[in-house]
């Protein structure tokens, strides 16, 4: 029998409540929580201190977020080992022989390929090395907690297996009121996944509040030879004064303590914005519940498999695709204005559709500067002028529901066209304080696009009406590892692209290498042209823009004359190259330099 067993005795334990948020009480908010296990553990101390004497039965370590890659940020990487080690100490020195010590682990804080860029090597990485120091220290149990993907925690365990753990490990995700995660993952589906790999100990914490809990584990009650668990936030957060604030009092965490028993759950604690008071409230009701006879009651809710989405019929080719299937096609690039005066780009858009170009690229505050949204921007062209637009998208300012929703808008306003991008971060930028999202990368953006238009959101929640959007990616001829880049290319084609588009080249023979090492992937590719303005203008990309390689011959042409004589000798150049590429590929990306549209139709006359 292992130590959960033996301290339930087929009754039930408590839990201790938030760490974090009590924290957060004692510390600024810049703060790594975790670090203080070596830096101020007598916060630590006081605190799991605070939860023993309230009542709990069960301890958890301050090392949810201990792992390289979140301590990172604060500078505490090289600390995983010590930070973990204290936390189960601290931890220890407190249960003593009342209480269980549970090792906290939460998830890495990066989304796992393909929806994002953290390599299963990296993550299996990161969790040995946190595992291990936790272990080490000899826990009583592992609680994988506030999941949200089932292939992370997947992850975890196949850690866990390698390292052959002989104490309890236990698992709570994080669902929300519909009984799923945010990545899709449905509770009782989860826990039957989980189940096959020896899972006993399976809840649900973080969240909400105890109502939602409660119905979660009544679906999760039909679920056989689970022990389960509860830990709910004390209700929804709400901003006062700077502070989030939780509302749910003791007493109403008693109330739903006792509801949460009687449902059979054995393990019952809190999460967000509980405190000791509310452990305390729990630990009474735990004991009127055994006084009474440990009664049970029958599950309101019963489990309905979610509906797989119906992908609907595909519709015409849309947007740039039907102009590439009729031949070579002419993209320019417009940057989007710093304020709201759309006048001139109204006019340059006019002057390049009369100029016989099949569409304007609009980019996403490129930079990572401030410019008007690009989603605006290509429904107003549309509407005012008639051209054809792709939208450029990136993964950097958007969560997944704003990514989601900012997409459905584009589609309503009938863009047709989105390059998925995963965007410069905002350190490059004029606002470098900026928060990044970058809550998925451009394979997983793709992903994201290629479900809407199957007609579901990224959780598989059927839209009615699907989307029908052109989706492109971008590409590099010139990246320094070629076989590299055309792994993620063929990773982004796998996961739904239609088109790409590459950043500016100026050498042939490392185009021609890059198309034939690319020759599997068959979709359309425009190929990007940035016509030299200046011998100054070539050696600034040459020497300062990462993934630019402009050859020394054509650097040695832009180096004669006077400046007028170095502009025209740009557009010859850029010339002659669309020249070239009018058998080769599909159409050119032009960008012209300095926003100069008549540079542009000058190339591609």
């Amino acid at each position: 029998m292992d130590v959960i067993s033996t301290r339930l005795q087929g009754k039930a334990l408590i839990a201790d409540g938030a760490m974090g948020t009590q924290l957060l009480e004692r510390v600024p908010i810049s703060q790594n929580l975790e670090a203080l296990n070596i830096v101020e553990p007598q916060h630590v101390l006081d605190i799991h201190q605070a939860y023993l004497e309230a009542g709990a039965e069960l301890l958890e370590t301050n090392s949810f977020g201990a792992n390289r890659l979140r301590l990172a940020r604060y500078g505490f990487a090289g600390k995983v080992s010590a930070i973990n080690r204290q936390a189960v100490a601290l931890a220890r020195k407190v249960a003593g022989a009342k209480a269980l010590v549970a090792a906290s682990v939460g998830p890495l804080g990066r989304p796992l390929a393909p929806w994002g860029s953290l390599s299963l090597e990296e993550a299996e990485e990161a969790f040995t090395e946190q595992l291990e120091a936790l272990l080490s220290a000899a826990p009583d149990l592992v609680l994988l907690e506030t999941f949200a993907d089932l292939a992370e925690v997947k992850i975890a365990l196949g850690v866990l297996q390698k390292l052959h753990v002989e104490i309890p490990v236990a698992v709570t995700m994080t669902f929300l009121s519909d009984g799923a995660t945010v990545m899709g993952a449905e509770a009782v589906e989860a826990a039957r996944a989980l189940r096959e790999l020896g899972i006993t100990y399976f809840g649900a914490n973080c969240g909400s509040g105890p109502q939602d809990m409660i119905a979660i584990m009544e679906r999760l009650a039909s679920v056989e030879g689970l022990k389960l668990i509860a830990q709910p936030n004390a209700g929804r957060p709400q901003l006062v004064e700077g502070r989030t604030v939780y509302f749910s009092t003791p007493e109403y965490f008693a109330q739903a303590t006792k509801t949460l028993l009687e449902l059979g759950v054995a393990i019952v604690g809190g999460c967000c914005g509980t405190t000791p008071a509310h452990t305390q409230a729990m630990a009474r009701s735990k004991r009127e519940w055994l006084a009474a006879g440990c009664p049970r009651r029958t599950p309101l809710v019963t489990f309905t498999p979610k509906e797989k989405p119906q992908e609907l019929p595909p519709a015409k080719r849309p947007g740039i695709l039907g102009a590439i299937d009729k031949g070579f096609v002419k993209t320019v690039e417009m940057d989007p204005p710093k304020g709201v005066e759309l006048q001139q780009m109204l006019a340059g858009a006019r002057m390049l559709k009369l100029g016989g170009i099949d569409a304007v690229n609009i980019a996403d505050s490129p930079m990572a500067k401030v410019r008007m949204s690009p989603v605006a921007i290509a429904h107003l062209l549309r509407e005012q002028v008639g051209i054809e637009a792709i939208l450029h998208f990136t993964c950097r300012d958007r969560n997944l529901l704003g990514l989601q929703s900012e997409l459905l808008g584009a589609a309503a306003l009938g863009i047709k066209n989105v390059l998925a991008l995963t965007g410069d971060p905002p350190s490059i930028g004029d606002h470098p304080q900026a928060t990044a999202v970058f809550d998925v990368n451009s394979e997983g953006l793709v992903r994201i696009i290629a479900g809407l238009n199957r007609g579901h959101d990224m959780m598989g929640n059927q839209l009615g009406l699907a989307t029908n959007f052109a989706i492109g990616v971008g590409v590099n001829p010139a990246a320094g590892d070629l076989a590299k880049e055309i792994e993620r290319f063929q990773a982004k084609f796998e996961a739904g692209a239609h088109f790409a588009q590459t950043q500016p080249i100026y050498d042939l023979a490392m185009l021609e290498r890059f198309l034939e090492a690319a020759k599997g992937i068959k979709i359309p590719i425009l190929v990007g042209v940035l016509p030299l303005r200046s011998s100054r203008h070539a050696e600034f990309l040459h020497n300062e823009v990462p993934g630019i390689f402009i050859p020394e011959e054509i650097r040695q042409r832009m180096r004669q004359g006077d400046a007028g004589q170095q502009a025209r000798c740009g557009v010859q150049i850029a010339r002659a190259f669309v020249e070239k590429l009018a058998n080769t590929v599909a159409g050119v990306y032009l960008m012209p330099p300095f926003g100069s549209y008549k540079t542009a139709l000058e190339v591609l006359a």
